[in-house]
């Protein structure tokens, strides 16, 4: 008996075909360039030989599990002239050895040779040993507080996202001999971290606790500190406070946590003596996010189905995150 046609056929077969194309899109193999990671070594002697005193970076922050978003905004951010780029904290949904490397995979395809510096967020020093999550920061990123310079700016980066979301004396004592010892040297200080020290929006447990916030706001304003990034919240915002400005960055694959939600990321332009920032918004796109969804689902969540589709679709690549 022959089958009617009809238009519910029509797009029932038309989804399939959408639904397969998602999946070709989700698995296709990314680029292995023989190194593992590329991430930014950070090595302060060599920045303090930068003679350039204009130049634009990059910060962007909390991309969790959205490639779909976060690779053609880096990819945007590699191509505009930014000298590097700074991630404030959150670039994998937990501390594990398989989220670094394929984290570190997407990256190389959309990065080129800009550098890239990194500051601890909460997820990436989420496992079950914080110790072990810290031990993992390191061997991926790089240290978890530390400074560089460019030209005539110094930038430090804080790690406040350990366990307690806080910043421990030591590492007080730490910033403010840091900070003594670049005023010295330098024009421009800028301090990134990963929870602000504000609460720009009623939300408990997204900042620093009061007396934590307010002796770090002190400390900043004591050495003239032009500038304090963070992320954490999701959300955009930009206030000034005793001469010091604080900006939140948007999410740049996280889930937005704004009234008006909208992904984006922060651009800086220092020239000489002055320095200006400005936020770039990114439309949300159901079609990237879906794909960046499916792809943290089959290649890192659940990469034992992995191998399984590569058979059934007669795939003859699988990504290897055990190396």
């Amino acid at each position: 008996m022959k089958r009617k046609f009809t238009i519910f056929t029509f797009i029932r077969g038309l989804s399939l075909l959408v639904a397969l194309f998602i999946l070709f899109l989700a698995i296709r193999p990314g680029k292995e360039d023989g190194s593992p990671f590329m991430h930014q070594t950070v090595n302060q002697e060599q920045q303090e030989g930068v003679s350039s005193n204009s130049f634009q970076f990059a910060f962007l922050s909390d991309l969790h599990k959205g490639w779909g978003v976060f690779k053609p905004m880096m990819q945007e951010i590699a191509r505009d002239g930014n000298a590097f780029a700074v991630i404030g904290g959150d670039i994998i949904q937990e501390g594990n050895e398989d989220r670094y490397r394929f984290f570190f995979r997407e990256l190389s395809e959309v990065r080129g040779s800009m550098p890239i510096y990194f500051v601890p967020g909460n997820h990436d020093l989420a496992k079950d040993n914080a110790t072990r999550g810290v031990e993992n920061f390191r061997r991926f990123c790089g240290p978890d507080h530390y400074w560089f310079s460019w030209g005539n700016t110094a930038f430090v980066v804080l790690n406040d996202a350990a366990a307690g979301l806080t910043i421990p004396d030591d590492e007080f004592q730490w910033l403010e001999t840091t900070l003594l010892e670049l005023r010295r040297k330098f024009t421009h200080l800028f301090v990134f971290m990963h929870v602000p020290p504000l609460r720009p929006r009623e939300s408990n447990g997204y900042n620093l606790s009061e007396p934590v916030a307010k002796r770090f706001m002190r400390l900043v304003e004591k050495f003239g500190v032009e500038y304090v990034f963070s992320g954490h919240l999701h959300c955009y915002f930009r206030e000034v406070i005793n001469g010091v400005i604080y900006v939140g960055a948007p999410a740049a694959g996280g889930t937005p946590r704004c009234p008006h939600p909208r992904y984006g990321y922060i651009r800086i332009t220092v020239q000489g003596q002055k320095f200006k920032d400005s936020v770039i918004t990114v439309d949300n796109n159901w079609r990237l996010e879906l794909i960046g969804d499916i792809q943290y689902e089959l290649r890192v969540r659940r990469p034992f189905l992995f191998p399984l589709l590569t058979v059934v679709l007669g795939q003859s690549y699988l990504y290897d995150l055990s190396r």
